[in-house]
């Protein structure tokens, strides 16, 4: 945990992964740091994958593991050309629709939804499959498991 006053417990995390190619990815999030050195996560990776907002995760070395999964999924959406108003404004009222948000850098070369659980993986995928017609070269997947 870094940039956190001890008595909030609140500051960020360091998620680092590596991808199936051998590519090393490393993304901040926002944390909360726990007792018995473990942290919730408090926002959803948009590039590494295996976890949400929510999860609790102890990290490693190696990376992270989650040892108790939150109540949400991540759907990372990544599109070329970047995400532009209308694409961000489509899936932000979408995923409202399930109860999720969706964040996304200022580049928009990527977004990330957080959405809760119970939605059902179906209903995600109808969501994207519907966002493919309006988001030019669009790409999806979901980030947890």
């Amino acid at each position: 945990m870094t940039e956190g006053s001890e008595a909030d417990q609140f500051g960020h995390v360091r998620l680092t992964t590596v991808e199936p190619d051998g590519q090393l990815i490393t993304e901040v999030l926002p944390g909360k740091s726990l007792s018995g050195g473990l942290v919730e996560l408090l926002g959803s990776p948009g590039l590494v994958t295996g976890a949400a907002a929510g999860d609790v995760l102890v990290l490693q070395a190696s990376g992270f593991q989650v040892v108790r999964r939150g109540p949400n999924d991540s759907v990372q959406v990544y599109a070329d050309p970047p995400l532009d108003d209308h694409a961000m404004a489509w899936l932000a009222k979408a995923f409202d629709t399930v109860g999720g948000y969706v964040e996304a850098p200022p580049q928009r070369q990527f977004a990330v939804a957080t959405v809760p659980t119970s939605a059902g993986r179906e209903h995600v995928e109808a969501i994207m499959t519907e966002a493919g017609d309006h988001i030019p070269g669009l790409e999806w997947q979901f980030g947890t498991p």
